[in-house]
């Protein structure tokens, strides 16, 4: 009694979990009404032609008894009349389905991926890449069971229900009671299923996107992999996944097929019965045989809505939980409402000042920003250095505005950023990051995103004042050098050298550098050091630096620890305290002279 009533509580808890579903999906169908109302209208045809057909296959079956043959070869046209009908309509059902089901998951697919285009990167970089691929393939497939042909299904077999059983309740009442008996099996157990089934499909989803993380990190990981030879643990990791996903997919299929052949048993049942019984009535000359003939043929469309709207609520079940994991991203909150994109700053001639004041952050509940405060004047170059974790790169990302500050402000030109749109904010920094990505395609091409109407001449002129043109003729395509998926067919250096360009074409007011030059080696990067001191020049510039002997120039060096100020000043004043600045230069200093000892 206790799993009777688990059961019907879960019933009703899957029935809000459909409304829900529906109302995000909603403003999709309402948007591409018309391939649904089309396949609304077939409904009505479809019926007409069910009862047409049934009604003619009842009058030529009593013509052919009664040998009225001339009255019989009279409706052969107009039987190949409803044929013809009916393949029409299958064909353009077809078509307004492909129609009203491809529309709504082409604008769902666009809708999600702007959607994480515009939530805070917070949500994005901790969600796996893998997990956010299976959202644009697996969960999307799986909306496909409540749109298109499925939805339309949720009306049209309830009609097609009451039509036919008002037709087959004028041949005979007691004939067309008995045809009905069974519904409410059909219906209880396509509502047990579709539960089963419910459960069963969100494991399946789960598994779906534990394999794509796992296939994502073992792609991208392929160089450890080899290098610490797990390829044999890691083949058997997945041997491991697949296997579940398997044993998940052959449960699914049970379940379907149990459902299905319950209801091939449940139909040929009635029908056998319907058969046996009017057989009798036709014996005792209650019924013809035209009508016995047009009462089984309707018999099949009869059962068929009780299976038919079963196996929707199982299809539906089968949705809910794709939708379900779609919803996790589309409640997000949007950082903005419209998609940033470049906005064209003037030629700077002057940087722009930048003003933290009692800024805090933390991940989690942990601090990582702690109360800091700090002032860069227009056209200066500042330098923040640390170890490693003492919240220098947060502070490029609450600059940039990926992040929110728990508490305190940030201005850039005297503006608060929080009330500046992305768009306007981004456009006026570079970046150069310590981990580069390139976009698949050629080093022209990653260049041209720095900014819309860059042509050759700006290019080349860009590469030629960072000292790296001729690093890029040596290549063998030039320019036109395919760099791969992520950069992969260049060096960790070469590509920090395409980023540097890429920042200095942007030509943007704010310069953050973040080890922009830790993976070139010492005679490049001395080349790219002396044309980056060109290229600061009228720019307020950030420097993340480990390596101390880059940032001696500097205008001011900040040390960080735990997120707090502990030191600021030029070199020439830190050097002369004894605090933690002179302690990091003196022991990169005594690294540097062993490694000049062993060289």
């Amino acid at each position: 009694m206790n799993k009777l009533l688990r059961l019907f509580k879960e019933s009703l808890i899957n029935m809000y979990a459909v409304r829900d579903a529906f109302r995000v999906i909603k403003p999709f169908l309402r948007r591409h009404w018309k391939p649904h109302a089309g396949l609304f209208l077939l409904v009505f045809l479809e019926i007409g032609l069910t009862l047409a057909t049934a009604w003619l296959m009842g009058r030529m079956t009593d013509s052919a008894v009664n040998r009225q043959f001339d009255e019989l070869m009279s409706m052969v046209p107009l039987a190949l009349g409803l044929t013809a009908l009916g393949i029409a309509a299958g064909y353009f059902g077809s078509h307004l389905e492909l129609w009203a089901s491809g529309k709504v998951i082409k604008d769902l697919r666009e809708y999600l991926l702007r959607h994480l285009l515009l939530v805070s990167p917070e949500y994005t970089d901790r969600s796996r890449p893998g997990k956010l691929l299976t959202h644009f393939t697996q969960d999307l497939f799986g909306v496909e069971g409540m749109i298109g042909a499925n939805l339309v299904q949720v009306i049209r077999l309830p009609i097609i229900f009451a039509a036919v059983l008002l037709y087959m309740a004028q041949t005979h009442w007691l004939l067309a009671a008995i045809s009905v008996a069974a519904a409410p099996l059909v219906a209880l157990c396509g509502g047990l299923f579709g539960l089963l089934l419910k459960r069963n499909s969100r494991s399946i989803y789960d598994q779906v996107e534990k394999m794509n993380v796992f296939l994502s990190e073992t792609i991208h990981g392929l160089s450890v992999i080899r290098s610490y030879t797990l390829e044999k643990a890691y083949f058997g990791k997945y041997y491991a996944h697949s296997e579940r996903l398997y044993g998940l997919a052959r449960k699914e299929t049970r379940l379907q097929g149990f459902y299905a052949a319950f209801g091939q048993i449940a139909g040929s049942g009635i029908f056998l019965f319907c058969l046996c019984f009017a057989a009798y009535l036709v014996s005792t000359s209650q019924i013809t045989v035209g009508s016995m003939v047009a009462f089984l043929n309707l018999t099949g469309h009869l059962i068929y809505p009780l299976t038919g709207m079963a196996a929707i609520w199982i299809g539906y079940q089968n949705s809910v939980p794709a939708l379900e994991r779609l919803m996790e991203v589309l409640k997000q909150q949007p950082q903005t409402l419209l998609l940033p994109g470049y906005v064209s700053t003037p030629t700077p001639t002057k940087g722009l000042s930048i003003h933290f004041e009692n800024v805090t952050f933390g991940y989690g509940g942990r601090p990582v920003i702690d109360r800091f405060s700090l002032n860069i004047r227009s056209g200066q170059t500042v330098a923040i250095v640390g170890t490693t974790g003492a919240g220098k790169s947060t502070l490029f990302n609450l600059l940039q505005g990926y992040y929110q500050p728990q508490q305190g402000l940030i201005e850039v030109d005297g503006k608060r950023i929080a009330e500046l749109a992305p768009d306007e904010l981004r456009s006026s920094m570079a970046l150069v990051a310590q981990e580069t990505f390139l976009f698949a395609g050629t080093i022209r091409d990653n260049l041209l995103l720095a900014r819309p109407g860059l042509t050759d001449a700006d290019i080349q002129a860009a590469a030629k004042a960072a000292n790296l043109h001729d690093f890029i003729q040596s290549l063998p395509d030039g320019y036109d050098t395919v760099v791969g998926e992520r950069g992969a067919g260049l060096s960790g250096g070469q590509r920090q050298r395409v980023a540097i360009i890429r920042a200095i074409l942007k030509d943007a007011p704010i310069l953050l550098m973040d080890e922009a030059t830790s993976a070139l080696d010492s005679e490049t990067e001395h080349q790219v050091k002396e044309a980056l001191k060109r290229v600061q020049r009228g720019r307020t510039t950030l420097v993340i630096a480990h390596r101390l002997s880059t940032i001696h120039h500097a205008d001011q060096i900040v040390v960080l620890e735990e997120g707090k100020i502990t030191e600021i000043g030029t070199h020439e004043q830190l050097i002369r305290k004894n605090g933690p600045y002179r302690k990091l230069v003196r022991h990169q200093h005594f690294l540097d002279k062993e490694i000049n000892a062993a060289t």
